[in-house]
């Protein structure tokens, strides 16, 4: 949906870490204990996410992990830590840069890196897959990679947050309105509070894995977040409506430093390469199956499911595009229109 103006994202808060050096080192090594004692590769890559084991997140590191070991005979192995085993995602890219972590799917935190990433989250910039696809595989793509690539990260591949949808304890969503006073969790993103503040609700960010006992609790009457995690986090135990609302497209990023890619052999760079394009097919394939199953799968359990006015819900988003876009570059504002110029 093309809007008359260019967007501006205000970043992420630059959160402080969820725990203390001293914490992360300690799960780490936790973590290490749980991954089990296998016979060792030659070289051992370590790549966490925030994401359940039976996740979307997984999903791609799952195949990630696959095809490095299937490229390079199994001399190279990829650990997996799951469920935010070994911290959050901004701590994750601390222990990037600090080269404790290896790789680590990122979301919303990639604007603690660059602020421009974050026209990537700006409402309804994304129509459909097809044009998810169409960006992230071109030109536009590449670009986020190189830019990113000057800054010390090396993207081995994206991967499918989804389109995130609203749920809630009180009442159907149908317009922008409906939202009007319910206390709505967000990541710890300023532009997402802002939108659905916009839109009447009262949000305020709380860290993911706190999520479901605050709902369950009544600390919150909702949230929004992509069905795969509506699934993964069972919170149609603690919902009772389900918004298809489809406001924002999650982009992930499979994250690495860029010296410790560069100090790994060409024949485990193009290895990693090839799974990140790998990752991204199966967690667009695990999105796309989401879409039926999970709605299926939340009826069955008591949710009253519906569709949104979605021209209602642009048409309120719109005024946003100026403010979310202010500060940010001159690239990233010319970026925002030539996505929703692509088909």
């Amino acid at each position: 949906m093309i809007f008359k103006q260019l967007l501006r994202a205000q970043s992420v808060q630059k959160i402080q870490f969820s725990v203390s050096f001293i914490r992360y080192i300690a799960s780490f090594a936790l973590g290490l204990g749980l991954a089990g004692q296998v016979a060792a590769a030659e070289l051992e890559l370590r790549a966490a996410t925030i994401g359940s084991q039976q996740g979307i997140q997984m999903a791609g590191l799952n195949a990630l992990a696959a095809h490095v070991a299937e490229a390079t005979n199994n001399s190279a192995d990829i650990k997996l830590f799951h469920s935010g085993s070994l911290g959050d995602q901004v701590s994750n890219i601390e222990a990037i840069d600090t080269r404790l972590l290896d790789i680590a799917t990122i979301e919303t935190p990639i604007t603690t890196i660059d602020e421009d990433m974050g026209i990537l989250s700006l409402p309804y910039l994304f129509r459909d897959r097809e044009h998810v696809s169409n960006v992230l595989s071109g030109e536009i793509g590449q670009e986020l990679k190189d830019k990113l690539q000057k800054q010390g990260y090396r993207v081995i591949g994206f991967y499918e947050g989804g389109f995130r949808h609203i749920t809630n304890n009180s009442h159907a969503i149908e317009k922008p309105e409906d939202l009007d006073g319910l206390r709505i969790r967000t990541p710890g993103s300023r532009q997402r509070v802002e939108m659905f503040n916009a839109y009447g609700a009262n949000a305020s960010p709380l860290p993911y894995p706190e999520l479901y006992s605050a709902l369950q609790t009544g600390v919150f009457d909702g949230q929004e977040n992509p069905l795969v995690e509506v699934e993964a986090s069972r919170f149609y135990e603690v919902q009772d409506y389900l918004s298809l609302s489809g406001h924002v497209y999650t982009v992930g990023f499979l994250l690495m430093n860029e010296s410790r890619f560069q100090d790994l052999d060409a024949s485990v760079q193009q290895a990693l390469l090839e799974g990140g394009e790998q990752a991204f097919e199966a967690t667009v394939n695990f999105g796309e199956q989401a879409d039926q199953s999970v709605v299926e799968l939340v009826k069955e359990n008591g949710m009253e499911v519906n569709e949104v006015d979605t021209d209602a819900f642009i048409a309120a988003s719109q005024p946003l595009w100026d403010s979310f876009t202010e500060g940010l570059s001159q690239e990233a504002r010319d970026m925002v229109q030539r996505i929703a110029d692509l088909p």
